[in-house]
């Protein structure tokens, strides 16, 4: 999605959450988890972008991409690479992301709380 709008939501706890959203949101992939599904999430509509936003993460900051870059793996530490880019794991194992990542550079068109 985020290719095809060029558009994104940060969105960020602000009081006593629920730990296995951060749990979920930061080892699991949207490729093969729907989280919103799955944690019981409700999207909110966005003031300015076309992405929706969480109204169980209220803090929101709608985003318009500027730049992209991929990581250059000849630039990553083998430590690093060991660690967080395993090669010899399988894939389904909790964790593993043979990937390396693309990162996003956003300029923050709006923001808000989720009342």
């Amino acid at each position: 999605m985020l290719e095809e709008t060029k558009e994104f939501c940060v969105n960020i706890p602000t009081s006593d959450i629920d730990r296995n959203i951060i749990k979920v949101c930061g080892t699991k992939s949207g490729y093969d988890t729907d989280k919103i599904k799955e944690l019981n999430l409700t999207l909110e509509e966005p003031n300015i972008i076309s992405v929706p936003s969480i109204k169980e993460l209220p803090l929101t900051l709608e985003c318009k991409v500027i730049y992209k870059q991929k990581q250059d793996d000849l630039q990553i530490p083998d430590a690093i690479k060991k660690s967080f880019y395993p090669q010899d794991v399988d894939s389904s194992f909790y964790g593993a992301n043979k990937d390396y990542h693309i990162a996003y550079y956003g300029e923050i068109v709006d923001s808000y709380i989720i009342e």
